[in-house]
């Protein structure tokens, strides 16, 4: 009984309807009065609904093609009262609508087999069949709707190419050939194979032009990447020259000041309160010298800063650095692989209990040797193997290691990482020119 009343008033066709138009809701924001969420579902079901049901009403109409006129009613009710209702380009939503009924399609393609032999297997045998492939493909609609949620398309609309309605050939394409299918045309059975091959033929092309397209915005992306990480590093060595400059004046001054009140307490013979100044002023100057000088000024910034970036958080540095004054090395190229790696393991360090970095820099057979370990609680080598990055926004990061990667390929240089004990390290080696 339930089964017959699920098939005669095709309680399919309506669910599937149903989330489509709310998976269109979730992905466009809504537009303002008079639409609310209750009047966008009740309007474009009830309209849905009337028009689905109105055959049964008509008595002229041999109303036998129910999935046929459901896509017929369905695809231009859907993308009419998603343009009306809410907000989002036009493109957009034929995209989501079009692969959206392409999927049930290719669902009930698949399925096709046993719909034919419906009279052979037993009716009770049948209907179970039939709810269970109704339940499967509801679940898939679900989850494709739910990717699409997740990751919506970004077109904007000031922008769109005319070769972007290419992607709707598929969707178009495959209706196509499913309404043909099932509006009985006398030639379909023998020419069915020569016009699914004459609708695939455009298909190569346009998946030849997506994929280089794609090809060519990720090497966009990843010199747009390393560019601006490169013009962060610039900055970087600008922000130093200005605070060089600043704590010069700053030294000279106070320099001046330090001079003229030394020479006036030696005037006046006041050795002990001399002393005292030297103690209390003087020493606190040398002791608050850079922990790290190696003669190299733009290594010594680098280092000093970022140590003093991990203290403030809580994380121990060790470092060894044995470097001569003069490294004929670009400095850009060793901030841009240096910060990528520094701020890696500083990241990694948020993880663990008692963080601590150490640092070995040093001079090897012609090649400025770095090793960077952070303390780590697990093998990540094992569980990942690539270093992908495991936030949620991949789009935006993740390309630190391929950005130091390509920036030591270009200089000929050498990226290893392995697990040492409880340490992950980072080494890379660069030629000194």
């Amino acid at each position: 009984m339930l089964y017959q009343i699920f098939r005669n008033w095709e309680i399919e066709g309506i669910i599937h309807f149903a989330i489509l138009i709310y998976m269109l809701h979730r992905i466009f924001p809504q537009k303002k009065a008079p639409w609310t969420t209750a009047s966008y579902f009740v309007v474009t079901m009830s309209v849905f609904l009337t028009l689905k049901y109105i055959p049964y009403i008509l008595p002229f109409w041999d109303y036998n093609r129910p999935y046929w006129y459901f896509y017929i009613v369905s695809l231009p009710l859907a993308l009419i009262f998603s343009h009306i209702c809410l907000e989002g380009n036009f493109l957009s939503k034929t995209v989501y609508i079009s692969f959206f009924t392409a999927f049930i399609q290719l669902a009930k393609m698949a399925c096709s087999p046993i719909y034919r032999n419906e009279s052979v297997i037993p009716a009770i045998e049948y209907q179970i069949i039939d709810i269970i492939l109704f339940i499967i493909l509801v679940g898939m609609l679900v989850l494709l709707a739910s990717t699409f949620i997740k990751w919506p398309l970004l077109i904007d609309k000031a922008n769109i190419h005319p070769r972007y309605y290419a992607i709707l050939y598929l969707p178009i394409s495959l209706s196509v050939y499913y309404l043909l299918g099932v509006m009985n045309i006398s030639f379909w059975d023998e020419y069915k194979d020569a016009i699914l091959a004459f609708l695939i033929i455009p298909i190569l092309p346009i998946f030849y032009d997506l994929f280089s397209t794609f090809m060519i915005g990720n090497y966009e992306q990843r010199r747009l990447d390393k560019a601006l990480t490169e013009t962060k590093a610039q900055v970087f060595r600008y922000r130093y020259s200005l605070e060089l400059e600043e704590r010069i004046k700053k030294e000279r001054h106070e320099l001046k000041n330090n001079y003229l009140y030394i020479q006036t307490l030696l005037n006046e013979q006041n050795y002990d309160k001399l002393q005292a100044y030297l103690d209390e002023t003087i020493g606190a100057k040398i002791q608050s010298i850079s922990a790290i000088s190696t003669g190299n000024s733009m290594i010594d910034y680098i280092l000093n800063r970022k140590i003093s970036e991990a203290q403030k958080h809580g994380i121990k540095v060790y470092s060894e650095i044995l470097l001569p004054s003069e490294l004929s090395i670009n400095d850009d190229e060793f901030c841009t692989i240096f910060l990528n790696l520094y701020n890696n393991a500083l990241e990694a360090c948020e993880n663990v209990d008692r963080p601590d970095i150490h640092i070995v820099i040093k001079c090897i057979k012609g090649y400025l040797s770095c090793e960077i370990s952070n303390k780590i609680a697990e093998n990540v080598l094992a569980s990942n193997p690539n270093l992908e990055t495991t936030k949620p926004d991949k789009l935006n990061h993740g390309l630190g290691l391929k950005i130091v990667q390509e920036t030591l390929n270009s200089n000929d240089g050498i990226l290893s990482t392995s697990i040492e004990g409880s340490y992950f390290k980072a080494m890379f080696m660069i030629p000194m020119k």
